[in-house]
This record gives C-alpha cells, sequence and structure tokens, in this order.
C-alpha cells in the first residue's frame, strides 16, 4: 500500500521562500508508485495543505486534513522546513508526541545543533577544532573594545540560533561592529560572534539508510562575495561549487572522518550537512555548523553531493523516508 506523506514546509524564519522550494521540489520529485506527497505549508499557527485553489487547515490534534469530507492521517513526515520550528526540536518533539514518523533528526538533537554556541561547546569537547567565539544576548551590555581585544577582527557576527546566513556579517573595522550585531539581533535574540579562520570553505552532507553510513563527496564553495551569504547561497553567479573538492587525502579524510563521528555522537537521523573552514595555516578543518535539514532544491548542495555519488533525487528521498518509518518506534 502506498504511504501518504506530509511534506511540511514554509516555517517562521527567513528561510521561509527555501523551505517552500525544497518542499515543492520533494513533493514533485516523491516515487509516486510508492508514495502519495502532500505538502503542507506552516507559517505562525497557519497551517494548511492547498488543493485546487481551496486551502485545507490541517487539525492539529491529530496531524490530519480533511478534505472534501474525507479525513487523511499520514504515515510518515517529510521534514523540509529550515529554520524554525522544524529544524529548531519544535515540530519532531510534536510528531513525537502523536507518534507519526518524521525524516530529521530528534528534537534533542535538532534543538541542540541550531544553537551554534552549545553545539560548538559539544564538538570541542569531543576535540574537534572550532573558533573562538564570544555569545551575547539582546539585553547584555556590549564592550566592543572588549570584542575586538578578545577575538581580534575580522570577525563573523551571526543570530545563535539561525540558517543560510540569514542576518550575518563580516566584520572587518571596529565601526562596523555595531551595525552588524543590530542585523543580527533583528533575527534572533541571542548572537554569536566568532574569530575569522583564514582558509577554504568545505561541506560534507552524511545520511544513514537501512543500517549504512554514507558520506557524500566533500564539496568546497567559492563566493564571490566577501563570504558565502544568503544571496550568494541561493544565486548561481555569485558562487561557485567543485565536488568533489580539489583538496589533500588527508584533508579529505578529516573532513569525511569528522562528519561521521559527529553525526553518529550528535545522534543525527536523515539527511545531514556539515561545514567546516579548512584552515591554510592550519591545514585542518574547523566545524562551523550543522545543518541537520539541508536545502533541498536542485540547485541545493545536497541533493549536487549525492548525484555525485550516483544517488538520484528520488532515491534521496525515499532513502529518507523508508529509514524514518524503519527506525521509528511505532509505526500507525
Amino acid at each position: 500500500m502506498k504511504k501518504k506523506v506530509a511534506i511540511v514546509a514554509g516555517g517562521d524564519s527567513g528561510e521561509y521562500s527555501i523551505s517552500i522550494k525544497s518542499g515543492t521540489v520533494v513533493e514533485e520529485t516523491l516515487d509516486r508508485e510508492f508514495y502519495i506527497p502532500f505538502l503542507i505549508h506552516v507559517r505562525g499557527k497557519e497551517w494548511f495543505y492547498e488543493s485546487g485553489g481551496n486551502k485545507y487547515p490541517v487539525d492539529k490534534n491529530d496531524f490530519s486534513i480533511t478534505v472534501n469530507g474525507e479525513k487523511t492521517t499520514f504515515d510518515v513526515v517529510f521534514t523540509a522546513i529550515h529554520g524554525t520550528p522544524g529544524e529548531n526540536g519544535k515540530l519532531p518533539a510534536y510528531f513525537e508526541m502523536l507518534g507519526i514518523p518524521y525524516t530529521s533528526s530528534d528534537f534533542i538533537t535538532s534543538a541542540l545543533t541550531f544553537n551554534k554556541n552549545l553545539c560548538n561547546r559539544v564538538v570541542a569537547s569531543w576535540g574537534v577544532a572550532v573558533a573562538g567565539s564570544m555569545q551575547l544576548f539582546k539585553n547584555d551590555k556590549i564592550n566592543t573594545d572588549e570584542i575586538v581585544n578578545t577575538l581580534q577582527l575580522p570577525v563573523f557576527v551571526k543570530p545563535n540560533c539561525g540558517g543560510s546566513s540569514v542576518g550575518m556579517s563580516k566584520v572587518n573595522r571596529i565601526e562596523e561592529l555595531k551595525p552588524a550585531l543590530e542585523k543580527a539581533f533583528r533575527e534572533n535574540d541571542q548572537v554569536l560572534i566568532e574569530q575569522y579562520i583564514e582558509g577554504r570553505e568545505m561541506t560534507c552532507g552524511v545520511i544513514e539508510a537501512n543500517g549504512k553510513l554514507t558520506v557524500f563527496p566533500v564539496c568546497e564553495i567559492s563566493s564571490k562575495k566577501e563570504f558565502f551569504d544568503f544571496e550568494a547561497k541561493y544565486k548561481p553567479d555569485l558562487a561557485e561549487e567543485k565536488i568533489p573538492a580539489d583538496i589533500k587525502t588527508r584533508e579529505e579524510i578529516a573532513i569525511k572522518g569528522t562528519s561521521a563521528i559527529l553525526y553518529k555522537k550528535l545522534n543525527c537521523r536523515g539527511v545531514v550537512r556539515f561545514d567546516y573552514i579548512l584552515s591554510e595555516k592550519e591545514h585542518k578543518p574547523f566545524f562551523l555548523e550543522v545543518n541537520t535539514v539541508p536545502g533541498l532544491t536542485r540547485q541545493s548542495i545536497v541533493p549536487k553531493m549525492a548525484a555525485e555519488d550516483g544517488i538520484s533525487l528520488k532515491a534521496l528521498f525515499s532513502m529518507m523516508i523508508e529509514d524514518a518509518l524503519g527506525n521509528f518506534p511505532e509505526q500507525r
């Protein structure tokens, strides 16, 4: 019997439009021989399924929809929300309470990895290199001289909880620091300031399906802007992605090995992407962040990595769904 798949997309962050694109690609690509997809839009309190120009609200009591008098519940949820509430643990916790399998990491892993400062501290405790950093809260008294003396310029200023480089700035001069902090605080009430690591940006995708861990080829990202910001991420002419990355074997082993270890230690599920800076000075990867719900549009990095590994989008999505169905302890 075909499985009914709810694809949740949208969310409440600056990544809303990208999430809708990801969800649409999943809906268009799912293997109709095995799955019946339903694209569910989530924005604030408005959750709905749209068909024939009509919107059908989601009953949040059991995550169901009623179309033309017929009620539909779902066998599995495909998580395509980048940012809140999909990537920060809120939706995973909700689906766990309802007993519905879903394709992303559990709520504990999602909440931890979404908080960049906490995630960095946990990752560093396992011996993985991370950049020096400072965390600030919205009501903190900010001393720019202290920040500069502690971390040295340049630094990156970013929302502590967020993705796609929304609200992120590179600060080269002290007078740029306050505007950068204001920009980041508009996105989140916590801000992370990180030391700049001279090097090349690398990213590596990992997926576990049917008990087998697959580490995708390493990708090098070269931005034509000062850094790989939101615009560069989603405008193809502003960044170049090389898969596999042109790096030394030992560097490739270090990045892939670290990604595999972190996937297991952080208890990740589904497809996850780990970002690094490969230091030119120390010739080793510095962990930046983990994306537990990475972009899944045809222009996104993870689908390109999978394709380089011989895995089509249709196969990748099927792997994620079947793994979610197989791993979840209680099937509907």
